[in-house]
């Protein structure tokens, strides 16, 4: 067994990286492209961290030992099955689980590491690390009112082999108070810095296309390097009419059900009084979602929206009546400015 860290195990191509934490641990804060093998269930973690205050560090050992032997055929089967090139451990601290989990493997005639630190330090790692890989990238903004289809061009742009940074994607979430409608789960900040890390090291992206955000996506806060960079862009206006960005929105909000939208809505009662309130939950329940949507954005989100989109100087202002025709505007900006996509095929 040897102690790598983890920016020397970025230099590496021939391994498999695998946490051994409980499945809790690692749907919350994994590093992309490891794999879970759990040594303790989550369950049986609690029972041997009960055990250490309630009884003693030995009971608790004791515990875990007999744990971890009943699944040591099920976790040898799950190493040979994703085994490849070397075997790279780690747990939270870099500490007895991973130590032991290489030491097993070794003694089994595998090359193995111990990630030094375990993710603690890998965390520290990406977060002192995400301004560096961010320094001197140009940033092109696009800035529009609610439902103008900014995602849907960042995703047609990304499809056409442009450097795109989709932050509502890596957070699950569009930014709104409806932002949480029809995502499958809530993202948590940890992950969030990890895929964006993740990001600027795999594409190391001279330019980024993004839309502009708030600080707060969500229940994810945006890197300060990157929220300061998302400000200092070179800014877009895009914008379409309302009955587009009324087709927009029914299509992105179509698997929504009506308690969805009313949870939605009763969270922004508070910001437009009890009288339009009543007046948008009936809409609601009669099931008149376009006019509702509609009402929303002119009554709610544009003017909620404006001061912020009159804090920019824009470099362009394109309209638009077809996402498509909203894409062709957006590349031909980008290629006068010399940056061109590499036509990635779907």
């Amino acid at each position: 067994m040897i102690l790598i860290n983890y920016e020397d195990l970025l230099k590496e191509k021939n391994y498999t990286l695998i946490d051994v934490r409980t499945p809790k641990e690692f749907k919350e804060e994994p590093i992309p492209g490891a794999i879970n093998i759990p040594l303790l269930l989550d369950e049986e973690r609690v029972d041997v961290g009960t055990a250490y205050k309630q009884v003693s560090p030995e009971k608790a050992k004791e515990l875990g030992v007999e744990a971890i032997a009943k699944r040591l055929p099920e976790i040898f089967r799950e190493v040979q099955k994703h085994a490849k090139g070397r075997l790279a451990f780690y747990c939270a601290r870099g500490g007895m689980r991973s130590g032991s989990m290489a030491a097993l493997f070794s003694a089994l005639g595998y090359t193995t590491w111990k990630l030094e630190g375990g993710y603690r330090a890998y965390r520290q790692y990406i977060l002192e690390n995400i301004s560096l890989y961010n320094k001197d990238v140009k940033y092109y903004i696009l800035h529009g009112k609610t439902g103008i289809g900014k995602t849907k061009i960042l995703q047609q742009l990304e499809k056409k082999g442009y450097s795109v940074l989709d932050l509502e994607k890596i957070a699950h979430h569009k930014g709104s108070f409806f932002g949480g409608v029809c995502e499958k789960e809530e993202q948590s900040q940890k992950k969030f810095d990890s895929l964006i890390f993740d990001y600027f090291y795999k594409n190391k992206p001279e330019y980024v296309i993004a839309e502009s955000e708030s600080k707060r996506i969500g229940n994810v806060y945006v890197p300060e390097d990157i929220f300061q960079s998302l400000k200092n862009g070179v800014h877009l206006s895009l914008d379409t009419t309302i009955k587009h960005r009324v087709d927009i929105i029914r299509e992105d909000y179509a698997g929504a059900t009506i308690e969805e939208l009313q949870n939605c809505l009763d969270k922004v009662s508070r910001y437009i009084g009890n009288g339009k309130y009543k007046e948008y939950t009936n809409m609601l329940k009669e099931n008149k979602i376009d006019e509702l949507s509609e009402v929303l954005m002119v009554d709610y989100y544009d003017p909620l929206y404006q001061k912020s989109i009159e804090t920019y100087i824009y470099d362009s202002e394109i309209f638009y009546e077809t996402l498509d025709e909203g894409v062709e505007k957006v590349v031909r900006y980008l290629n006068e400015k010399g940056i061109f996509g590499k036509e990635v095929a779907e």
